[in-house]
């Protein structure tokens, strides 16, 4: 069968459960309180993530500079301009687990010299009817010049991962001085020139180590810390105040390993308490699978509801760890990093050279809403998060096959949610009839967050009932609208969906609206993402 016949027969899924519209209405109530102000919304709380897994380096990122598939410098160009589009903040590469197995130093110098390695997730059983191309032996054709690259033409800040696991404090040294020596001044400099860039990249953003708890060394807490302690114990600056991530825990939705955070805080403080001024941010990884069938786009009514509220346990997760966190950082130096976000399924699979791929649909756009709403809402704790991954893989923004390239729901939601960022968080509260389903199990109805840029109010909005409209009254508290525009993401199937032959299905729209004053009623579609912006006086 042919990539693009099986692509067809993969993703021509017929609509399993289709919800019926309801004619009445359920009542909530919008207050945003724009006199309490939680924090400035780092743009870096919308940043995304890339791995070298499957294909999201290889057909997606990169092409090639010799592809017939439009590219800049061997980057997929349509990549670029949605990136662009999107005003995306932060990129984080090269993983992942894969990280934890890497040698930046097999990633530099002349593309034709550099080594074949295997990827990490070569054992992989989805790889297995793979042919032994670039997703199973890394050709490492794409390494630190083409990441870099990458990012600048996206106008993103990098965000490197180091190999803690099987690599020395001193190669970690050595991967800064390639990226951010001075031109000329050292022989990894010289390198750099050879690799297209004379100037330093000036990378600030550093992870020390992967899921140090699992892939990146299973070590315990306090094993970890002793080589956070040896990693960042003299590393070469050139100048730039270095943003150290450490690694922190993997989270589900039966143990949030609080376990994990103070184990690793404790042994720090422990040494000395001038050591939280290495730590920029402390990491969090947090996906939320489908349940079920765990399939992204045939599930029932009650496993839409159930992956919304998996993806809701985010918010539970920032504060038990803030809290933990503020019980040695008594000075709140360090931030939260979550760096691994996002919806998790088994299938469908796009094609046998991808690992953990599926077709995003409205559900996973919701949780995707949901998630950024949860991050702008905890705007004072955060640093930066990091969706997983950007294309082909989990919760992607994208997909891409050979000369085909489409955006999924995922995408359109960072679309709409990037008027949050520089904004200031505004305290939202949100009250409508809680949705009941299943065995027992209840869920909100709305939720949502605010942001102010001067006179100028954006509100977010997610309406997870599947079938009825909710008639809000929005309250402003301390200001008054004089217009406003309303665009909304939804769809009268619960299991829309973007593929290459249909890249448009689901896809956002504008609502007029005639609002003005401190008090408005608007009608929040069923299972919809809806954003406000409002002028104010």
């Amino acid at each position: 069968m042919k990539r693009r016949e099986f692509l067809s027969t993969t993703m021509a899924i017929a609509g399993v459960g289709v919800a019926t519209r309801s004619m009445h209405a359920s009542t909530g109530t919008l207050e945003v309180l724009l006199d309490e102000p939680i924090g400035t919304i780092a743009p870096e709380l919308h940043g995304h993530f890339t791995e070298h897994i499957g294909e999201v380096v290889y057909n997606g990122i990169w092409v090639g500079e010799d592809s017939s598939i439009p590219n800049v410098g061997g980057i997929r160009k349509a990549l670029v301009d949605r990136m662009r589009q999107l005003r995306a903040p932060v990129i984080r590469w090269p993983g992942g687990c894969f990280a934890d197995s890497y040698n930046w130093r097999d990633g530099v110098g002349p593309r034709a010299q550099r080594p074949v390695r295997t990827n990490f997730w070569n054992n992989t059983p989805q790889l297995a009817s793979a042919p032994a191309g670039p997703q199973k032996y890394d050709p490492n054709a794409f390494g630190t010049p083409e990441f870099l690259r990458f990012c600048r033409l996206c106008g993103s800040q990098p965000y490197l991962a180091a190999n803690v696991r099987s690599l020395a404090p001193l190669d970690f040294d050595a991967w800064v001085e390639y990226c951010n020596s001075p031109a000329g001044s050292t022989t990894l400099a010289q390198m750099r020139t050879g690799d297209g860039s004379r100037d330093p990249y000036n990378v600030i953003y550093w992870g020390i180590g992967n899921e140090s708890w699992g892939c990146g060394g299973n070590f315990r807490p306090e094993e970890y810390a002793v080589e956070f302690r040896r990693f960042t114990a003299w590393v070469p600056d050139y100048g730039q105040k270095l943003r150290l991530i450490a690694s922190g825990p993997g989270a589900d939705e039966n143990d949030p390993q609080v376990s994990w955070t103070r184990g690793f805080l404790e042994n720090l403080v422990g040494k000395s308490t001038h050591l939280f001024d290495r730590v920029f941010g402390f990491s969090l990884h947090y996906y939320c699978g489908g349940g079920g069938a765990n399939d992204s786009v045939k599930y029932t009514t009650n496993e839409w509801y159930q992956l919304l509220w998996r993806a809701d346990l985010m918010d539970s997760l920032l504060s038990q760890h803030w809290t933990a966190m503020g019980d040695y950082d008594k000075q709140r130096k360090i931030k939260l990093v979550v760096d691994e976000w996002g919806a998790w399924h088994q299938s469908p699979i796009l094609g046998p050279a991808y690992v953990l791929s599926y077709v995003p649909s409205l559900r996973d756009a919701l949780v995707t809403a949901l998630t950024l709403d949860i991050f702008n809402r905890h705007a004072e704790k955060l640093a930066m998060c990091n969706v997983a991954q950007l294309i082909n893989n989990l919760n992607a923004l994208f997909l891409s096959m050979e000369d085909r390239f489409v955006t999924t729901p995922v995408f359109h939601v960072f679309e709409m949610y990037k008027a949050h960022q520089g904004g200031t968080s505004l305290r939202m509260n949100c009250h409508a009839p809680g949705i009941s389903y299943g065995e027992g199990k209840r869920l909100w109805g709305l939720a949502g967050s605010a942001s102010l840029h001067g006179k100028h109010l954006v509100v977010t909005v997610v309406n997870s009932h599947v079938t009825e409209v909710n008639e809000a009254e929005v309250s402003l508290r301390g200001a008054m609208a004089t217009s406003a525009q309303v665009t909304v993401l939804s769809d009268a199937d619960i299991h829309a969906h973007n593929d290459f032959d249909n890249p448009i299905a689901v896809a956002p729209r504008a609502e007029p609206a005639a609002i003005s004053g401190t008090r408005f009623s608007w009608s929040f579609q069923p299972a919809s993402v809806t954003k406000l912006e409002i002028e104010l006086v």
